[in-house]
């Protein structure tokens, strides 16, 4: 066997067992880019062994393996396909904001998900890694009628509900609530939202 090939085995077997003791044990690499920086390695890592060792026949086989999972991702409304997509191009991430050094807002559009404003609370627990507890996660297009004070029917959220935050303050947070003062159009809202809740995704 090659080195090169060797390497690629070892890379691949670390990789997953790696993240997926982080993620046993509630930890998250730092950075925003992070994962897709190791997804993208890896997938081009993929690419060189399987065309480098096309003619060994295990080679082949994993590769039509990898193709037949794409082709199946496809198959079911392509909403696993999209997903990966949007994961390895960061398309459901539309603005982070941070906060403070413990807190940080991400606003994301998953598929068939609406667009959502996800609260994290950040501990960092090493150099690296840190624990990132996701503590309430609202609707966007409320934060954005709420802070320009329009009715949910209003045609005018519709035009607006894509409009960007532009600062977010800690006001406060208990074990009930968190307070967030949020602008947007130049306009500020403090906002109150529960925690833990559950609903969306």
């Amino acid at each position: 066997m090659s080195k090169s090939l060797k390497i690629y085995i070892i890379f691949s077997i670390v990789l997953i067992l790696f993240l997926l003791s982080l993620n046993l044990i509630g930890l998250n690499l730092k950075g925003e880019y992070t994962y897709q920086i190791l997804v993208w390695t890896w997938i081009i890592f993929t690419f060189y062994i399987v065309i480098k060792f096309w003619k060994i026949i295990y080679i082949k086989i994993y590769g039509f393996l990898l193709f037949a999972l794409v082709g199946l991702s496809i198959l079911p409304m392509a909403i696993p396909f999209f997903s990966i997509l949007s994961f390895l191009f960061n398309l459901n991430t539309i603005q982070t904001i941070k906060v403070n050094d413990e807190y940080k807002i991400v606003v994301t559009k998953k598929v068939m998900a609406m667009k959502r404003a996800y609260i994290y609370n950040n501990e960092s627990k090493f150099l690296v890694l840190e624990k990132s507890n996701n503590i309430a996660r609202p609707d966007y297009s409320d934060i954005v009628s709420e802070t320009l004070n329009l009715n949910s029917d209003d045609p005018k959220l519709y035009e607006l509900e894509n409009t960007p935050i532009q600062q977010a303050k800690l006001i406060s947070v208990n074990k009930d609530s968190i307070g967030i003062e949020y602008q947007i159009l130049n306009k500020k809202k403090i906002i109150y939202h529960n925690l833990n809740e559950t609903y969306g995704y």
